[in-house]
């Protein structure tokens, strides 16, 4: 099964320059744990995209988020300790200085993703796949969209939806492995006590990222969805390389990016209908945007419900 939902083809362009072949950027608007890092090492293997030093940039989020505050100050402290090195004569670290000039003025953005792009004349595609995007509002997705059409760049959009109940409990599991020693309980249990809290539940509101992506990249742009579960197959890649205006290649999808350790199917029943019901409201807004879709197929927690 494959979900393409789009406003129009790149062959119909909408404007000069949007026909396949022309000069795409794609921003990633999450979701967190949906297979983001999957997809962007999939481009990164054509020919036709220009890779850039990062996967994630982190500007804007890290500029509007309260919440990402902290990913901000990670930005500026990099920045201060590069510049200190090179004041004592040692190397500086180009690409830390560079993100923190993004950050603090938001045209070097623009700018450095257009120039990647014109690099060759067969370079088609550049990206900026950062999750904490899906948090990001209207106004400065609308933003995002403009600065890119203003440099003559196809801007399009792609958001990555996953089960409510799995995400969480992926995100849950990977900060498990990562800091052990910050958690007293089983994986489980802080899924029990914590899936409503602001730093998950934030991350499963995808209605609100679709209606933010669909308010600001809908008419006159474009945003393709795709549901994680699909994801590794060759029809959803074909759909995407379709979308964002680049050769079909070769993909492993045998192969998964950060992968959380332990297996979704090792919860309880009570765990997932306790989260599932939670998320109630998530699963109806997506059953009802995406009305072609079998989510009880797709997402089999949905049917708890």
């Amino acid at each position: 099964m494959v979900v393409r939902i789009r406003t129009h083809r790149p062959n119909e362009p909408n404007q000069p320059g949007d026909e396949r072949g022309s000069k795409t950027f794609l921003l990633g608007a999450g979701a967190q744990k949906a297979g983001t890092t999957w997809l962007y090492r999939y481009l990164q293997a054509s020919p036709q995209f220009a890779h850039g030093y990062r996967k994630e940039y982190h500007v804007f989020d890290s500029r509007d988020l309260p919440s990402e505050a902290w990913m901000r100050d990670r930005i500026l402290k990099l920045a201060e300790d590069s510049v200190a090195a090179a004041r004592r004569g040692e190397p500086a670290d180009a690409e830390v200085l560079h993100r923190a000039s993004m950050y603090a003025d938001p045209a070097f953005y623009f700018d450095y993703f257009a120039g990647l792009l014109r690099r060759s004349p067969d370079i088609r595609l550049a990206a900026d796949l950062t999750p904490g995007y899906a948090l990001l509002s209207v106004e400065r997705l609308r933003e995002l969209r403009s600065g890119f059409e203003d440099r003559r760049v196809r801007p399009v959009a792609i958001m990555l939806l996953r089960d409510p109940v799995d995400r969480i409990w992926s995100q849950v599991r990977m900060q498990h492995q990562r800091q052990p020693e910050k958690f007293e309980v089983s994986a489980e249990e802080t899924l029990q006590q914590r899936y409503a809290d602001p730093q998950y539940a934030r991350r499963n509101d995808y209605h609100r990222t679709i209606e933010a992506l669909d308010a600001s990249f809908g008419p006159g742009g474009q945003v393709h969805y795709a549901f994680y579960e699909r994801l590794f197959e060759r029809s959803e890649v074909e759909a995407i390389c379709d979308f964002v205006g680049i050769d079909v290649h070769t993909a492993d999808f045998a192969k998964r990016h950060n992968e959380s350790t332990g297996s979704p199917d090792s919860l309880a029943e009570g765990t997932i209908r306790a989260v599932a019901t939670h998320y109630r409201e998530v699963y109806a807004a997506v059953a009802e945007r995406f009305p072609q879709v079998d989510l009880g197929a797709v997402w089999p927690n949905s049917r708890l419900l």
